[in-house]
C-alpha cells in the first residue's frame, strides 16, 4: 500500500478508535447512573428496616456509595462529551487525555476504598464489592485498543490497591496482619489478579487492533482492485478474480463470441491528432459498452478500433447466444444514433459472432493476471467478422449462434458457406444486419 494512502487509512482507523472510547465512556457513564438509582433504592429500603448491630453498618456507608457513583456518573458523562467533541471535530484523542482519564477513574476507586475504610473499617474495604470495579475498568480498556493503555490501568490499580491495603491494615513488626481477612496475602493475590487481568486486557487489545487494521486494509485493497478491475471488466468478473483460488482460476464454458471492428479506423487516424481519435473512441465505446453490459456480456479486450465481447462467462442464464444477438443489433442501432446526433462522425461497424466451448479464467503470474477465453471459437468469431467486409454485412453469426436461437427470433439472411482461414470444412453464416 502506497505511503499516502497508508496515512489516510490509519487517519480513519484514528477516528475509529475515539468512536470506540465513546462507547466505554458511554457504558461507564450509564453504569454509574444505573448504580446510584440502584443504591438510592437499595439503602432506601434498607433504612426502613429495623436494624441492629452489624447489619446497621449498611446505613453508614450508603452516603459514601451513592455520592461516589453521582460523582463517577458525572465525570463519565463529562467525558463522554469531550469524547464527543473530538469525534464532531474529527480529532484523534491525545495520549496524554487516556492516561489521564485512566489514572482518574483508578484513583476514584482507590478513593472510594479509603472512604469506605474510615466508615465501616480496613477490612471491609480492601475485600468490599467496589474492589472489582478495578477489572471492570481494565476490561473496558480493551475498548481503546491500545495495549499501553490497558497495561497502564492494570499496574496502577494494582499499585494503589496494595499501597492502600498497605496503608490501611494493621501489621505487627513482621508486616504479618493478625487476621486472614488482613493477612498481606490476599492483598497481594489480588494485586496479581489485577495485573493478570490487564494483561489479558493488553493482549485482546493488540490483537483486536491488529484484525481490525488488518480486515480494514484488506477492504482498502480489495475496493482498490475492484475500483482497477472495473476499468476492464464488469465489477461482477472482478469479484469473481477476487474469490478465485490458486488451481482453480479456470474452466470450460459454452459462450458466445462478439467481436466488434470499426470500419475504416485507420483512415480515420490518419488525419486526426491523438487526442482526437482518443476523444472519438471515448465517445463511441461509451454507449457501446452499457449496450454489452445491458444484455448480460462483459467486453473482455479491447482492441484499438474494436473489442472482443463475450457472453456466457463467468456468469451465463442458458440464453447467451440470444443475449448476444440482441446485443449485436442494438450496437448497430447505437452508432447508427451516435452519428445521427452528430456526437461521432459517420461511422459504420462489423460484428461477427459466433458460439462454441472455449477455456475461461484468470491467466497470468503472480504478479499480474487478467481473464480472459481462449478456444477455437473466438478465432472463428474473429475471422466471421472479418467477413462483414466482404459480404457488406454489419452483423454476422455461425450457423453455431443461430442454432440455439428460439425459431423466428431474429430475421437473418442465410448466406452460402465460407471457407474460412485455418478451417477444413465451411462455415455457414447468416447476415443480421
Amino acid at each position: 500500500m502506497d505511503p499516502s494512502r497508508q496515512r489516510a487509512l490509519e487517519e480513519q482507523l484514528a477516528l475509529e478508535f475515539v468512536e470506540a472510547e465513546r462507547l466505554r465512556a458511554t457504558l461507564m457513564a450509564v453504569g454509574f447512573t444505573l448504580g446510584f438509582i440502584i443504591t438510592r433504592f437499595v439503602f432506601s429500603w434498607i433504612s426502613e428496616l429495623p436494624l441492629q448491630g452489624e447489619s446497621s453498618s449498611f446505613l453508614r456507608i450508603s452516603s459514601v456509595i451513592s455520592l461516589s457513583t453521582a460523582v463517577a456518573a458525572c465525570y463519565c458523562w463529562f467525558s463522554r462529551l469531550y469524547v464527543s467533541r473530538h469525534i464532531a471535530t474529527k480529532q484523534q484523542l491525545p495520549r496524554f487525555f487516556l492516561l489521564t482519564n485512566s489514572a482518574i477513574e483508578v484513583s476514584g476507586i482507590s478513593l472510594v476504598l479509603l472512604l469506605l475504610a474510615r466508615t465501616a473499617g480496613p477490612a471491609f474495604a480492601v475485600s468490599a464489592p467496589p474492589v472489582l470495579l478495578y477489572l471492570v475498568v481494565i476490561m473496558l480498556s480493551i475498548l481503546r485498543l491500545d495495549a499501553r493503555v490497558s497495561l497502564f490501568v492494570a499496574i496502577t490499580a494494582a499499585i494503589q490497591y496494595i499501597a492502600l491495603a498497605k496503608l490501611l491494615l494493621p501489621q505487627d513488626a513482621h508486616g504479618i496482619s493478625g487476621t486472614l481477612f488482613e493477612s498481606p496475602i490476599p492483598i497481594y493475590l489480588r494485586g496479581g489478579i489485577i495485573t493478570i487481568c490487564g494483561a489479558g486486557a493488553a493482549t485482546i487489545s493488540q490483537d483486536l487492533r491488529r484484525r481490525l487494521i488488518r480486515a480494514a486494509e484488506s477492504v482498502v485493497e480489495r475496493d482498490r482492485t475492484l475500483a482497477m478491475f472495473g476499468q476492464h471488466v464488469t465489477p461482477k468478473v472482478a469479484e469473481r478474480l477476487l474469490r478465485e483460488q490458486a488451481g482453480q482460476v479456470t474452466e470450460t464454458r459454452h459462450v458466445c463470441v462478439l467481436f466488434l471492428d470499426i470500419r475504416d479506423f485507420t483512415r480515420f487516424a490518419e488525419t486526426r491528432s491523438p487526442t482526437e481519435v482518443v476523444n472519438y473512441l471515448n465517445t463511441l465505446f461509451g454507449p457501446l459498452v452499457e449496450v454489452v453490459d445491458r444484455h448480460g456480456g462483459i467486453i473482455n479486450k479491447f482492441l484499438g478500433d474494436g473489442f472482443l465481447a463475450i457472453f456466457g462467462a463467468p456468469f451465463s442464464d442458458g440464453k447467451h447466444c440470444l443475449s448476444a444477438v440482441r446485443a449485436a443489433l442494438d450496437l448497430v442501432q447505437e452508432v447508427d444514433s451516435l452519428c445521427s446526433s452528430q456526437r461521432i462522425p459517420p461511422t459504420r461497424i462489423g460484428v461477427g459472432l459466433h458460439a462454441g466451448e472455449v477455456v475461461t479464467g484468470s491467466v497470468g503470474s503472480h504478479l499480474r493476471r487478467e481473464y480472459t477465453v481462449i478456444g477455437d471459437a473466438v478465432n472463428l468469431a474473429s475471422r466471421i467478422e472479418q467477413l462483414t467486409k466482404i459480404h457488406g454485412a454489419q452483423v454476422l453469426a455461425s450457423d453455431a449462434v443461430m442454432t440455439q436461437l428460439p425459431e423466428g427470433e431474429v430475421a437473418a439472411e442465410k448466406l452460402p458457406p465460407v471457407q474460412v482461414k485455418g478451417r477444413e470444412a465451411p462455415v455457414q453464416i447468416f447476415k443480421l444486419a
